[in-house]
């Protein structure tokens, strides 16, 4: 329980922190309308609207990778000659002649080598925004703010005396100094320290906890069962907790394998594409190659691991966010293709 109270008192800095704020208000719109209509896995529902949202407006700039990747491939011919011209020049000036000769004619022709990584690098800060987002719900989405207000409401009612005796195993470790720093940037946030601690203990505590708790103040709880189990129904998304790290155990860990898998999928339809663009013979190109097949391997095991220590719920946005990609890179991978062949086809 210790380490999942330290990441969910996590602190975004002030660029992610705004970034988080923004994306917060979105999603909380999102999931009031789900919520309206279903409070069964309702945090999971708006993940996926959200992606779809997010994927759409990232849309134009996977146009403009695809485009370029089939425009390169086009024109790889014309590239060969400038290659070919300085094929027995390996002097450092010749090598940077070829360079800049290569890269006046892809900016010449709309080709931008950047257009490759953009959406990827627009892509982090969200993730590591919505990070924040998921592990820290209570902050950003009202109804589930609300229900961990009742929760605190309902335990605060029970006698102290007993409370204390129930709480003092678990509050022993707010002691430490890495938690009383953590409170004290919430507070000088503007948050009330005391509501961050009762909302971040709420969030950290699993099925056992709860059990341990019911047991034990019993009576002076009656309304506790009726909030958790509203908690359940908006936190569990096919028997899955989104706000708690998948682990290795079933069937969190199927949240890492789909999220592992769908990242390897995505990357081999980009390495098809890419080892179609380039040259074999080019040293550089060879290089860039035998780094993308390796990282064909690597970004999956990366993002597998990644996921079994972070909310489920972020996982779950990967995971979506690939499946949509390979949707979206497979149909365009098959317009740009028909495109440029046939205007290939008009210019022979």
């Amino acid at each position: 329980m210790n380490t999942g109270v330290l990441l969910v008192l996590r602190k975004p800095n002030f660029v992610f922190g705004a970034i988080a704020n923004v994306l917060g208000i979105v999603y909380n719109a999102l999931f009031n309308f789900i919520y309206g209509i279903s409070t069964n896995g309702s945090l999971g529902i708006a993940i996926i609207l959200f992606t779809i949202i997010v994927k759409f407006i990232l849309f134009p700039l996977m146009i403009k990778q695809q485009r370029s990747s089939f425009k390169l491939q086009q024109l790889q011919p014309e590239m060969n000659k400038i290659r070919a011209k300085y094929k027995d020049k390996k002097d450092q000036l010749s090598q940077q002649k070829m360079a800049l000769e290569l890269q006046e004619f892809q900016k010449k022709n709309g080709i931008s080598m950047l257009s490759g990584c953009l959406p990827l690098l627009i892509q982090l800060p969200i993730l590591y925004a919505l990070f924040y987002i998921f592990q820290q719900a209570y902050l950003y989405v009202d109804v589930i703010a609300q229900n961990y207000t009742e929760i605190t409401n309902v335990l605060n009612s029970a006698p102290e005396t007993v409370r204390t005796a129930v709480f003092q195993p678990y509050l022993e470790f707010w002691q430490s100094d890495m938690l009383t720093k953590a409170l004290e940037g919430f507070s000088k946030a503007g948050y009330d320290a005391n509501m961050i601690q009762n909302f971040a203990l709420i969030d950290s505590f699993k099925s056992a906890d709860w059990t341990y708790v019911l047991d034990t103040l019993g009576e002076h709880i009656q309304n506790l069962p009726n909030l958790l189990q509203q908690k359940n129904e908006i936190e569990m998304f096919l028997g899955i907790s989104l706000i708690n790290n998948p682990g290795l155990s079933f069937p969190g860990i199927i949240v890492p394998i789909l999220a592992a898998a769908t990242t390897w999928g995505q990357s081999k339809i980009m390495q098809q594409l890419t080892n179609n663009t380039t040259d074999p013979n080019d040293p550089a190109a060879a290089m860039t190659n035998s780094m993308t097949n390796t990282m064909l391997y690597v970004m999956p095991i990366m993002m597998g691991v990644m996921t079994i220590s972070v909310p489920a719920a972020l996982g779950l946005y990967w995971v979506v966010s690939n499946l949509i990609s390979i949707v979206q890179q497979l149909l365009l991978k098959k317009y740009f293709r028909k495109k440029f062949e046939g205007e290939a086809q008009q210019n022979g």
